[in-house]
């Protein structure tokens, strides 16, 4: 009876609640934050193409835009991805690893944009040409239907690259796609469900994405999969596991079996990690957690997912972040951004031969899109994968990694402002705190301070760009960058810096 009665309580409640949520949404009522749009005019709101398209023509070709009618779609017009600025520069051009404004200031790029264009912000000619020329010859081929010449040499390209067994590919068109992609496909080839991730950690902007993503950035995606499960990172932003790397591996390792004991091993699918993690701190993992990370799943039947969007093709000073742990080969990669260096968008997802192998028996990944494998996107990624090796970036990141830990330290040791600072090949961060006792300016989840807002409009006042949030701003240069640059970048950091030393507490 107790049952019966709570079970109609329920209803009336949801039934209560559904005409109170369609109310609010029809009506403005005060106290809500359900603001209805305003009704359009009718005879605005379907406008006939063929009625207006002489006059749109007439108007949008060959029109020369004052900066004035630019700010205005810009404000207008425009949304803009996590913040909304109220001013932004008008880039006109790139020249190797300066950016250019419409104005003609000169910009140097020590973030890469987001950690992606390796080759700089001149595009080698080779590039431009294979794009011009698979666009000639066919400029798209829905991935179902047939398979084009340059979808079957830059898997090939890649087949060579990539470590171990990691010899199937499929090509979405980013970084979180790729995400998405890998973890439909571990949960098909195993047959089970829950997927582990780690806190300080950042896999991509899509649904699936979001919710393995450990930072602040998934909450607006909430609630997002419940059958994800975050796991603590090797290296928390407020406690420490231990002095050394084997003991903050072996109490961080322990901890993540007995997550699995809870959660039960053979119920999970996949466990996903940043190979190094990216945004949320350029952090390498301590020795042999990897390895430990690797052993735990080869135990449960549990596929690895390493994420490279960031860290692959060159920017820890080796191809892959994964291969800083000797012997880890993951069941799946995941990568974008240095693959073609951002020119177009394109992201990757790299299997072994036993997942691949199972697919090819069960042709149902889960996973599907319309622009996957473009051609004109893939011969992007199959010539700026032969210039990365002709140029040698990976080496040259790897070349600059004493430049880079040199005038970071060198920086540290100047300003007191600067709690710690990190680098691994051409992927360098900085932390800043607000007083000598450590305390960082500002929590990771907490908008940009005003002394770090002050910093970076500094920065750019004196011709560098890169990004900040938080506590941290970031080193990231293009892998083309020289030492001379490289040198020139740190010292306008070093010069400014002065700003947060005098926003310090004591």
């Amino acid at each position: 009876f107790f049952f019966e009665q709570t079970m109609r309580a329920v209803a009336r409640n949801l039934r209560s609640s559904s005409r109170r949520a369609y109310s609010v949404n029809q009506v403005y009522q005060p106290g809500s934050r359900v603001i209805p749009c305003p009704k359009v005019d009718p005879s605005k709101a379907h406008p006939d193409l063929p009625e207006i398209q002489s006059e749109l023509i007439a108007k949008h070709s060959n029109k020369s835009w004052t900066r004035e009618e630019m700010d205005k779609v810009v404000q207008d017009n425009m949304l803009f991805t996590w913040a909304w600025p109220k001013t932004v520069p008008h880039i006109s051009h790139g020249e190797g690893v300066y950016m250019v404004t419409t104005d003609g200031k000169k910009i140097m790029d020590f973030n890469s944009q987001a950690m992606c264009s390796h080759h700089g912000h001149t595009m080698d000619p080779r590039i431009i040409q294979r794009v011009v020329k698979q666009m000639e010859e066919i400029a798209y081929v829905y991935p179902g239907v047939g398979v084009t010449p340059i979808r079957v040499q830059l898997t090939a390209l890649l087949r060579d690259m990539f470590p171990g067994d990691l010899n199937t590919f499929t090509f979405p068109s980013s970084g979180a796609e790729a995400v998405e992609a890998a973890l439909r496909a571990a949960r098909i080839y195993t047959g089970r469900h829950k997927v582990f991730s780690s806190y300080r950690s950042y896999h991509g902007g899509t649904l699936g994405a979001m919710a393995v993503t450990g930072d602040q950035r998934r909450w607006t995606s909430e609630p997002g999969d419940p059958s994800v499960v975050k796991m603590m990172p090797p290296q928390p932003y407020s406690l420490s596991w231990g002095e050394t790397e084997e003991e903050i591996t072996s109490k961080c390792l322990t901890l993540l079996k007995e997550q699995l004991m809870y959660e039960g091993p053979t119920r999970v699918a996949a466990i996903i990690v940043e190979s190094v993690v990216g945004t949320n701190g350029v952090v390498k993992p301590p020795a042999g957690y990897l390895e430990g990370v690797r052993a735990l799943c080869d135990e449960y039947g549990i596929v690895m997912i390493c994420d490279e969007v960031m860290a692959g093709f060159g920017r820890t000073g080796k191809l892959f972040g994964f291969m800083h742990s000797p012997g880890v080969v993951p069941d799946m990669v995941t990568f974008a951004k240095g693959v073609n260096g951002a020119y177009l968008p394109l992201g990757g997802l790299a299997l072994r031969d036993p997942i691949a192998d199972f697919f090819r028996k069960n042709p149902n990944t889960g996973y599907g899109s319309t622009y996957n494998a473009h051609p004109a996107v893939l011969a992007s990624a199959h010539e700026a994968l032969l210039l990365l090796m002709e140029k040698d970036l990976v080496g040259n990141a790897k070349r600059l990694e004493p430049v880079m830990i040199e005038c970071m330290e060198a920086i540290a040791a100047k300003h007191p402002s600067v709690k710690q600072c990190r680098a691994m090949g051409l992927f360098g961060i900085f932390d800043i705190q607000k007083n000598r006792k450590g305390d960082f300016i500002a929590d990771v989840i907490d908008p940009l301070p005003p002394a770090m807002a002050a910093f970076k409009k500094a920065l750019y006042d004196d011709g560098l760009f890169t990004l900040a949030r938080g506590h941290v701003f970031y080193t990231n240069p293009p892998l083309v960058i020289t030492e001379e640059e490289l040198r020139w970048g740190f010292s306008i950091i070093d010069k400014n810096l002065t700003i947060l030393d005098e926003a310090m507490e004591d």
